[in-house]
C-alpha cells in the first residue's frame, strides 16, 4: 500500500459540474471526430506515436480533449456566436476562483437572444478565450481527464480507435519504437505515478474478476498492471491503456484478449 501513501497530495478541488459536462461531450465525439480525424486534421501523428510507445503524464487523451473542446468553441465563436462561449468560460472561470477583471468587458458589449453579439461582444468572447487557455486550460483539461479516466468503456473505445491505426505502423518505419509491424515493444518499467494512478482508479481490485487486491500485504494475491488492448493487438503503453488484474486473471487473459470491466460497487445495499 505504500504506493498510495501519498494519494492525498493528488487531491484538489476540482470544478466536477463543469469538467463531468463536457466529458459527456467528448463521449458523444469520438463516434463523429474520431482519433483518425484528430491526428488527421491537427497533423499530430508522430505526437501519437510517441506517446503511444511509452507513458506520459500528459497522456494522448489529453491532447484529443483539448482539441475536440476547443474546436466546438472555436466553431461557435466562427459562426458569430459570442454569448454561448462568454457564458460558458465565465462560468468556469468564477467555478476555479480565477480573477479575469484585467480582460476588460467594453459597455458597449451587446449579446442577442440567439447568442449572437456586435462586434464588442466577438472581440471580448476572443480576449476571455486567451486569458482561459493561457489561465486556466491546462487544469480544466486535466480535470475532465480525469472523469474521463474513470470510464473504462470510453478508454476501451478510445484505444479501439488507437489500435485500428497501430495496426498499420510498419516496424522499418519505427525499429526502435515497434517490436514487429503493428506491436509496440512492452516498456521494461512503469512509472510509479502511472501504478499509483491506475491502483487509484481501479480501487485495489482486478479489472476482470473484481477481486481486492488490497491483500498483497499478505502475499496471497499478486498485483499485475496489464493492457486493457493488449499490445499484440494493436495496444499501446498511453496510460489510458492500463488496468489492474490479479496474477490468475492475468494469465488467463493473455496477450491476445481484450477484457476489462468498469470497477463500481454501490455505497450501500438499498433494501428490498
Amino acid at each position: 500500500m505504500d504506493s498510495l501513501v501519498n494519494k492525498m497530495e493528488q487531491i484538489r478541488n476540482a470544478e466536477i459540474s463543469e469538467a463531468i459536462s463536457t466529458a459527456a461531450q467528448i463521449i458523444g465525439a469520438i463516434e463523429e471526430f474520431t482519433v483518425e480525424m484528430w491526428l488527421d486534421y491537427y497533423d499530430v501523428f508522430d505526437l501519437a506515436v510517441e506517446k503511444w510507445s511509452k507513458p506520459h503524464k500528459r497522456t494522448l487523451l489529453h491532447d484529443y480533449i483539448e482539441a475536440v473542446y476547443l474546436e466546438g468553441q472555436n466553431y461557435t465563436l466562427d459562426k458569430h456566436f459570442p454569448g454561448p462561449v462568454i457564458k460558458e468560460l465565465k462560468n468556469i472561470l468564477n467555478a476555479y476562483n480565477v480573477d479575469y477583471s484585467s480582460v476588460v468587458e467594453d459597455e458597449h458589449i451587446e449579446i442577442y437572444e440567439d447568442g449572437c453579439g456586435n462586434d464588442e461582444a466577438e472581440e471580448y468572447a476572443g480576449a476571455l478565450q486567451t486569458f482561459f487557455i493561457d489561465n486556466v486550460l491546462n487544469r480544466f483539461i486535466d480535470d475532465i481527464f480525469t472523469v474521463l479516466y474513470s470510464d473504462k468503456n470510453f478508454l476501451f473505445e478510445f484505444n479501439k480507435q488507437c489500435a485500428d491505426i497501430i495496426a498499420t505502423l510498419k516496424k522499418d518505419d519505427y525499429p526502435e519504437l515497434l517490436k514487429e509491424d503493428g506491436v509496440f515493444k512492452r516498456i521494461s518499467n512503469k512509472p510509479v505515478w502511472l501504478q499509483n494512478g491506475v491502483r487509484l482508479r481501479d480501487k485495489e481490485r482486478c479489472s476482470v474478476c473484481g477481486d481486492n487486491l488490497g491483500r498483497i500485504l499478505t502475499n496471497s494475491t499478486k498485483v499485475n498492471y496489464d493492457h486493457i488492448i493488449p499490445l499484440q493487438k494493436n495496444g499501446n503503453n498511453d496510460p489510458t491503456n492500463w488496468q489492474l488484474t490479479c496474477e490468475t486473471c492475468n494469465k488467463s487473459k493473455g496477450d491476445r484478449n481484450a477484457e476489462f470491466k468498469n470497477v463500481f460497487s454501490a455505497f450501500w445495499e438499498m433494501d428490498e
